[in-house]
């Protein structure tokens, strides 16, 4: 009777171990849904500038989503567009926006931004975070919830 006693309680003992080690794949938790984006104001913290290096963004730049067009101020002016995202892809349509002058530096990160969002390719929400990816998955754009 014994060795049977030993045998249920490994067999209990491996089946506790399969399912606490079962829990890191729940099936899709890379899957992106793009109603994360919207109702939410995503600030701009950092983008690539013109030679990759990240800059840091402190001048208000902005999106906020409404599940077909994006809208926003990009540091000066207030800008609008359309967009489609299925899962972690996103593209945009052709951007609109205000044409008021700032200072260069202003106006600068400005066109930076509207430049780099035009060539995004994929996103990835993660809590209160946001990235826009280029076509090779190089994260070009970061956004926080404002």
């Amino acid at each position: 009777m014994r060795p049977r006693r030993a045998v249920v309680g490994l067999v209990a003992m491996l089946a506790i171990l399969l399912v606490a080690c079962g829990g890191d794949d729940d099936g899709g938790s890379d899957e992106q849904d793009p109603a994360n984006l919207e109702g939410k104001s995503w600030v701009l913290t950092q983008m690539l500038d013109a030679q990759g290096d990240t800059q840091i963004v402190d001048i208000g730049v902005n999106a906020e989503f409404d599940g077909s067009s994006i809208s926003g101020v990009s540091g000066c002016n207030r800008y609008n567009g359309s967009y489609e995202a299925t899962g972690d892809q996103i593209s945009f349509g052709p951007i609109g926006g205000t044409q008021m002058a700032c200072e260069p530096d202003v106006m600068a990160i400005e066109a930076r931004y509207l430049e780099l969002l035009g060539g995004v390719a994929s996103y990835r929400v993660e809590g209160r975070s946001m990235s826009m990816n280029d076509a090779e998955g190089t994260p070009v754009l970061q956004f926080s919830q404002g």
